[in-house]
């Protein structure tokens, strides 16, 4: 066996983690998203994406949450303690309160729940630089309500990942 291999085993009686991977939509979020941080994946599910934002600016402060205690849980196991993601457990953006965040990323919910998130912590969410967004599904309704807001819609992609069209904004607030 070779040293890599060795290299990528767990140690004995450690289950092994699995991280996903970075698929199309994942990595045009990415490349969307400022390199200022601090910054969170906020609903960061597996983790990869604050995961790779943490490796392109290893200076910055990257932060990773989740609402709930398995999520949460879950997301520590496939997060190594080295990966230098700071994981946090909370409702939306309230997590994110005092620690300065510049910019986060909301992606893979629906337009709906990403305006929710938005409205819930309105000062927070205005104190961003920017936001990065890939509403799901109901992205019209996501637009209007930046629009109404007057949030600035800066970059737009649409990302075709698995047959499915998705769209992705890079955005600031009024």
């Amino acid at each position: 066996m070779s040293p890599a291999a060795v290299a990528r085993r767990p140690a004995p009686g450690r289950p092994r983690r699995r991280m996903a991977r970075m698929g199309p939509r994942l990595r045009a979020l990415l490349e969307l998203c400022p390199r200022e941080g601090p910054v969170a994946d906020v609903g960061s599910g597996h983790g990869r994406l604050a995961l790779e934002l943490k490796r392109r600016s290893p200076e910055a402060d990257v932060y990773a949450t989740e609402e709930g205690t398995g999520p949460a849980r879950e997301l520590r196991r496939l997060l190594s303690p080295g990966s230098g993601v700071a994981i946090l457990e909370g409702p939306g953006l309230r997590p994110l309160a005092g620690l300065g965040c510049r910019g986060v990323v909301l992606a893979g919910m629906g337009g709906n729940t990403i305006v929710g998130l938005l409205r819930a912590e309105p000062e927070l969410a205005r104190s961003l630089a920017w936001a990065c967004l890939q509403p799901a599904q109901r992205e019209e309704r996501l637009e209007a309500w930046l629009r109404a807001e007057g949030w600035t819609l800066g970059q737009r992609r649409a990302v075709l990942e698995r047959g499915r069209l998705y769209r992705l904004y890079l955005v600031a607030p009024a």
